[in-house]
């Protein structure tokens, strides 16, 4: 498992990450933000959170590391 907090700083992003993340459909990507969680393959679901604050990530699946190395422009 691969835990870390990314900031997706509005829509154009939120484009981009969910992109990198339909790269990656073998991986169960989790988005947790204070009483919420989401599947991050879900466009409006990152809508739906308080995108001005951290956001933690988890992910699990075999053979993360690509997915860990183009998440890097997100991570804090």
């Amino acid at each position: 498992m691969y835990n870390t907090n990314i900031t997706i700083s509005g829509i154009d992003k939120a484009r981009a990450f969910v992109a990198l993340t339909a790269k990656y459909p073998h991986i169960k990507i989790t988005l947790n933000h204070n009483e919420y969680s989401i599947d991050a393959h879900s466009i409006i679901g990152i809508l739906s959170l308080d995108l001005s604050q951290p956001i933690y990530l988890e992910a699990e699946g075999e053979n993360m590391d690509a997915f860990i190395e183009e998440l890097k422009p997100f991570t804090v």
